[in-house]
């Protein structure tokens, strides 16, 4: 008569399990379909302080730089609530070793306004981003959007053996991914300067940080990053 196994083996049920990529590589985000993503942060324009031609010079040079795209990007606008407690703690301590009696109760109002004025309206700032992908099958991550494959995504969620597998796959893939969004990240980087845009790589603790942030807005700055980055590895080398 056979033995049964009465072994129980218990899948992860962190909140890994749930998020769309697996890990975080150097710079690299590394999704569970084995495909790759960078992200670059962009800077910013006063689009309506330039004059007409440079408006129109902008607009052109941009809507070439879209054409010239041979693989899709996403561009993110992050709207952040701004934090200035320490730039208002910093202007209390100028106003406490302000000699000019004058200075000094102007500071203090400033620092009353501006306190007043955090009460009723949050002080927001924008932050942009592009993600470029990389996929060994031509933009697959980016293009299926079937049943099938919520389908496929449903049950490679649940099936954390095969999760395991994709991973050391992963591992093996990661140079060739790497090197390929390079490649593609100095294309878009050259592309962004015709029209006055710096884009820089996010590093792997500001990627950490961005998807920690993203993924707990609600929490605001009360998330503690660990300041060792190796350690959001799930395989480490």
């Amino acid at each position: 008569m056979p033995v049964k196994n009465t072994k129980n083996i218990h899948p992860d049920n962190s909140t890994q399990r749930y998020l769309p990529f697996s890990q975080i590589r150097e710079n690299v985000i590394i999704m569970k379909d084995n495909s790759a993503r960078l992200v670059l942060k962009c800077s910013t324009i006063n689009f309506l302080l330039k004059n007409t031609d440079e408006q129109d010079s902008i607009i052109i040079s941009f809507q070439r730089f879209l054409n010239s795209l041979k693989y899709p990007i996403q561009i993110i606008v992050r709207s952040k609530k701004l934090d200035i407690d320490s730039y208002l703690n910093n202007l209390k301590n100028k106003a406490l070793k302000q000699k000019n009696s004058l200075l000094q109760n102007q500071t203090y109002e400033y620092v009353e306004y501006l306190t007043k004025l955090i009460e009723v309206a949050q002080i927001m700032k924008k932050e942009f981003y592009i993600v470029i992908p990389y996929d060994e099958t031509e933009n697959s991550s980016v293009k299926d959007s079937s049943f099938k494959w919520m389908l496929k995504n449903f049950w490679s969620s649940i099936n954390w053996w095969q999760q395991i597998l994709e991973l050391k796959l992963q591992i093996r893939n990661f140079n060739k991914m790497k090197k390929s969004l390079i490649i593609r990240s100095n294309t878009v980087k050259t592309w962004l300067s015709n029209v006055w845009l710096k884009a820089k790589i996010l590093e792997k603790q500001e990627l950490v940080a961005y998807l920690t942030e993203y993924y707990n807005s609600s929490l605001d700055n009360l998330v503690t990053i660990n300041k060792d980055p190796s350690e959001y590895n799930i395989i480490n080398n």
